[in-house]
């Protein structure tokens, strides 16, 4: 039996509790929460103890392996505790506020010879991993350029959005997965360049950045500036050389988690042949598919291949290049 210390009992500490409590063998030992109605109401969901002091749960004899889902600020203080006290750490994105922090999470890692793996779900969406998988494949020839969007009004099931010194704003908390996907597809940038607005509260909430790789010239759309009750919608376009494929998803309402209204597209558009759609990639839900295999990796000793450390400390550096471009208007080289 493994037991889980969840750390935050927000959207994802829920996400990331409800996951482990599905897995046999997995028990929710505990979770963490800043508000004592929060920890106590998701503690009883799952079937856990509530605290209200996450340091104490990060380091519970007790726990075997945490997960951390508190704002992107305390990630280092929380992970390398949980690490230096001997267990396994899932870390929800981005991993850091700065290059240094994911340096020095990855050096506790290798310290403590714990696992330490970043939540970067798109990793696991079956559709972003089935349109990975293709476009490696060369089906469709050599890849040429691609678009990518993320689009939103501004979170409302976290107060802590609102301050940009604790998330980076929205280029480090949601374009940041598109960045990531598109390194997932196409290795380390170039350079980067990129225009955008700031929200109220000051943070750089808005991005249209231009990525180069070399061979593939990239853009990605990342915004939480849309109109209240704009629906949450995210692509991811590919072109090569013999056509396209296309992900396209709309929610049912201002979250992820709402569902489709309009549904989930998952095209290859091939010059001379009909469209046909391309199958997702098995998996089910990415959330819970995410904790599956942290936890097999945790049981088998061996360290992930999807969300590495290296993974999310090279996403954290292209935020924080966009960031760079968007304040100094200049083109950033990596």
């Amino acid at each position: 039996m493994l037991r889980v210390g969840v750390l935050g009992a927000g959207f994802m500490g829920g996400t990331h509790a409800r996951a482990f409590a599905k897995l046999p063998d997995v028990r929710v030992l505990g979770v963490s929460s800043r508000s004592a109605d929060k920890a106590a109401a998701l503690a009883e969901e799952v079937g856990a103890e509530p605290f209200t002091d996450a340091m104490t749960l990060a380091t519970h004899p007790q726990v075997d392996l945490v997960s951390v889902t508190l704002p992107t600020h305390l990630h280092q203080e929380y992970t390398i505790a949980a690490l230096n006290s001997g267990k396994p750490v899932l870390l929800e994105k981005p991993m850091g506020l700065a290059v240094e922090e994911c340096d020095a999470m990855m050096a506790a890692a290798e310290r403590s010879g714990q696992i330490l793996m970043l939540a970067h779900v798109l990793r696991f969406w079956p559709e972003y991993v089935a349109l990975v998988d293709f476009v490696k494949r060369g089906e469709l020839g050599k890849p040429l350029t691609a678009t990518a969007s993320r689009l939103s009004s501004r979170p409302t099931w976290g107060d802590w959005f609102n301050n940009p010194d604790w998330t980076g704003g929205a280029v480090h908390d949601l374009h940041i997965h598109d960045l990531d996907a598109l390194n997932w597809l196409f290795g380390t940038p170039k350079s980067v360049y990129a225009r955008g607005q700031r929200g109220a509260p000051g943070g750089w909430d808005q991005a249209l950045t231009l990525l180069d790789y070399g061979q593939v010239g990239c853009f990605a759309e990342g915004s939480v500036l849309m109109p209240d009750g704009y629906p949450f919608t995210m692509t991811l376009r590919v072109f090569c050389e013999r056509g396209s494929v296309e992900f396209a998803f709309r929610a049912g309402g201002t979250g992820v988690e709402t569902g489709t209204t309009s549904g989930t597209s998952l095209m290859i558009y091939e010059s001379g042949a009909e469209p046909r759609p391309l199958p997702p990639a098995p998996g089910g839900d990415a959330y819970e598919a995410q904790v599956a295999y942290f936890v097999d990796c945790v049981r088998e000793k061996r360290p992930p291949q999807r969300g590495t450390p290296q993974q999310g400390r090279l996403a954290v550096k292209t935020a924080l290049a966009v960031r760079e471009a968007l304040e100094t208007n200049q083109v950033v080289y990596f």
